[in-house]
Order: structure tokens, then sequence, then C-alpha cells
């Protein structure tokens, strides 16, 4: 068994007074004061999250892109000089070897960012593949990741920077100093909210994270941990590995059709394209009527006594005041957007109802 290991902001965690937990192989902060004070932080300002457990791939020179375009969905052709987009690496059955952001930082420069828990994974696939000996490099160990999330980010993160960040467009990334730090700073995330995700050296990632939470001191931004960015990004409905995604599941399955451009020829291109038409199941939303019930990860769902489906991910709502959960329900089933479902909950049936995802958009309610 692997230790577990560290990111460079470790001893910043501790010294904040975070509660930790073990998540990908690392010792990760899952809240500071409580998931549902980090969580309405987030909504209603900002909060500040380590994501230096994520994985960074370099991918340098002419064989760059074509290695790309044979292991995503979607087609890393389409992107400009400083445009990042979101895509799904398959196997050849079609299931989920893991979801990421490619970036690309030159003509011939790309850099990926996978999940933790896939980082081994994902970086001996990408070699099996690499055929034609693009220029692969692992630099997660070396890599930083600091995010600002909420409607303040943008105020926030000015303070920090020379750079106009409110120019930088959605999924379009700069290369500036931040707190005096050279990074690259992405308005990418995952919590449903406008912000910014800063990678920088691992070494300096201490000073960026408390050069940020002094600079939000005053706007209300506040350390958040894994918790708060789990019930962020299910109520955005935000599919996590290993919950709505993994090897077992197609990415048509979990809502992503329209990060899969067909006519390629990448790995999983023909196993998808026999469900372009009809998934065997599909992800929605689901609602206990109760208010008070949490359908958790693994329980299952039943219409008129026939058992139809199985929750992914499930918590408590803090923006809802609620709990929610998301679910694969089989195609067969027939079920729609309003439907009364059950699930099974400490061996009873609790009442509930189907709902589209996401529950929560900016400006907008369930």
């Amino acid at each position: 068994m692997e230790p577990v290991k560290r990111t460079p902001l470790a001893s910043l965690h501790r010294k904040l007074g975070a509660r930790t937990t073990e998540f990908g192989g690392y010792e990760m902060p899952l809240s500071y004061r409580g998931i549902i004070e980090e969580h309405l932080a987030v909504r209603r300002a900002a909060g500040l999250f380590d994501l230096s457990h994520m994985g960074e791939f370099h991918l340098e020179g002419p064989r760059a892109l074509p290695l790309l375009e044979r292991a995503l969905t979607n087609s890393a052709m389409r992107l400009s000089e400083g445009q990042a987009q979101y895509t799904i690496m398959c196997a050849e059955d079609g299931g989920t070897i893991d979801d990421l952001i490619v970036y690309r930082l030159a003509p011939e420069h790309y850099m990926l960012c996978v999940n933790a828990s896939n980082i081994a994974a994902d970086w001996e696939w990408l070699k099996g593949l690499n055929r034609d000996s693009a220029m692969l490099t692992d630099r997660s160990d070396e890599t930083a990741l600091v995010a600002i999330q909420g409607p303040r980010a943008v105020t926030i993160l000015e303070r920090l920077t020379a750079l106009p960040v409110a120019s930088i467009g959605r999924f379009r990334t700069a290369s500036c100093a931040v707190a005096g730090v050279e990074s690259l700073v992405a308005r990418t995330g995952y919590t449903g909210e406008d912000g910014f995700e800063v990678f920088c050296a691992a070494a300096d990632a201490g000073g960026v994270f408390e050069a940020a939470l002094a600079a939000g001191e005053s706007e209300g931004l506040q350390p958040c941990g894994l918790g708060a960015r789990d019930t962020l990004r299910m109520e955005a409905g935000l599919p996590l590995y290993g919950h709505e995604l993994d090897r077992g599941t197609s990415p048509l399955e979990a809502n992503l059709k329209v990060f899969v451009k067909f006519g390629r020829g990448f790995v999983g291109e023909q196993a998808l394209a026999a469900q372009r038409d009809v998934t065997p199941r599909q992800l929605v939303g689901i609602r206990t009527d109760d208010g008070r019930s949490v359908a958790r990860q693994g329980y299952i769902l039943r219409r008129k006594g026939r058992e139809i489906g199985v929750i992914t991910s499930g918590t408590y709502a803090p923006s809802f005041d609620r709990p929610l959960a998301m679910a694969y329900v089989a195609a067969s089933a027939k079920v729609a957007h309003g439907d009364t479902v059950e699930v099974a909950i400490r061996n009873r049936m609790v009442a509930a109802t189907v709902m589209p995802l996401p529950f929560y958009r900016r400006e907008k309610s369930l």
C-alpha cells in the first residue's frame, strides 16, 4: 500500500485548522469551518480551494495534437492558443477512463489536467496510445493548483495581479504573475460559479494561497475543502469520477454528448456510436419528497416495485436546504422529469421525484 501523499499546502491547511481526509491518494482538507458555511460562501461571495492533488500532463511538438485527437472524445483541433475545453478519455468499449480539461498553451504545446485518482492510469493509457512519440511529460508533482470560485472571484484576483482578469473569457487562459508568482490563470471551475484556477510551481503555492486569503478577507472569501466542493458540483449537476463516471459508464449515459465529436476516429468512437440515439440508461436528478431523507450512492431506485436504477451521488444541498441526489435510471423504465419513484433508504421506501439536471444555475434556482 502506497503512503498517502500531501500537497505543497498541507502545513498551511493544518495551520488553518482543517479537518482532513484521504482522497485520490492524497491527504486533503475536508472542511475548515464547516461544509455548509463554506458552500454558502462560494455561492454568495468566494471560496479558496487547494486542488494540487490534480495531475498535469504536458504534450508538446508536432505529434501532440494527433495523440489528443486519438485519445479524447472532444476535438482539441478546435482549440485556439490560450483556450481550454472539457473532454473525456474513453476505452475501446466506450467506458470512461477519465474526464479532464485540455489547455492549448502554445501552437504545439498542450496541458491536460486530470483527476488525482487517475493520474497513473491516465499516464499509462496515453503512453500506450503515443505511437508517434509525441513529447509527453508528467509535471503533476511540480505543479500546484489553487482555485478561487464565487461571485467575488474577479474582485479578489484583481488585487493579486496586474492582469485585467475580468477580460479573460470562460475556458480561456492567461499567463501572468499572481501575488508575484508566475502562473497560468484559467477561467474554469467545478462549482457552478464564476471563478479561476491558478496553476503555479509547487514551491510557490503557499504564497499564492495566503495572498488570496488576505485579498479576499474583506469580500467574505473562505478556505474551502473537498466537502463543499462535492456539494457545490452536485448541485451544478457536474459528474465526479467514481460516482457518475467510471470504466463501466459512457459519457453519453452521463449527459455529456456535447463533448463527444464523432467522425474523428478517437478511441471508443465505434462503441459510443452504437449509443448515439439511445443509451442503456440516463442520468437524472432525484429529490426525496419528505425533504429530509438523504439518498446516498448505491441506494436502489424502484418504481411500482421494480428496480429501475441506482443513486450515484447524494447529499444535503445547502443552496436548497434539502437533500438532493443524482442517479442512473434504465432507459427501459421510460421515466420522465416529474415522475414519482422510490428510494430504498435504511430498509424503507422513500418517495422521490425525478428532476432535470442541473439543480443549480447561477441566478436560477430549483
